[in-house]
């Protein structure tokens, strides 16, 4: 009787472990890994399950893993962390990063997105419904319809605006005053 214990302790305490992550193929439907849990105990074709509508492609880190009845054959890793990517938040704040700085973050006071080269965002339409700032040059290539007033430089120039000290008719009737 007690080997039997044994044997079903010895596969309690082999059904999760910790490992680190060595390689990564992800060019099928699962995402593969190989990981190096126990000292010379290098597995490959390690499936990597990751929740729907996120993906990633991870560059190393630890990795935690659980074996189906203890059978080190039949790994399937739950988590990737990578701690040199790793950001610090506020309690209840969420982010999306990468290694290069890329990053989404749902701060306690803001939206937050940092794009390292460029940013593009894709829709048939886009309403932003707030103050905007733009800081940079601002190129705009199509239509530019508005509603209230437009300034340039604090001057009004809009349907209402009109130039002091203009001759009826004349085509070059001067900057705006």
């Amino acid at each position: 009787m007690t080997g039997s214990l044994r044997e079903i302790g010895n596969r309690v305490m082999m059904m999760v472990a910790r490992g680190v992550l060595r390689a990564v193929k992800d060019d099928g439907g699962r995402q593969q890994l190989q990981v190096e849990f126990l000292k010379d105990e290098l597995r490959d074709g390690v499936e990597r399950m990751q929740n729907y509508g996120f993906t990633s492609h991870p560059l190393g880190g630890d990795v935690a893993a659980v074996f189906l009845g203890g059978n080190r054959e039949k790994g399937i890793v739950l988590v990737v962390d990578d701690r040199r990517y790793r950001l610090s938040l506020k309690p209840g704040e969420v982010a999306i990063n990468d290694d290069l700085g890329n990053k989404v973050e749902l701060l306690r006071d803001m939206l937050k997105v940092t794009a390292v080269q460029h940013l593009e965002a894709i829709a048939p339409t886009m309403k932003i419904a707030a103050d905007v700032s733009i800081v940079g040059k601002l190129t705009v290539t199509g239509d530019v319809a508005t509603t209230g007033l437009l300034h340039n430089n604090g001057k009004l120039v809009g349907s209402t605006h009109v130039h002091a000290g203009v001759t009826k008719g004349l085509d070059n009737s001067g900057a705006p005053t």
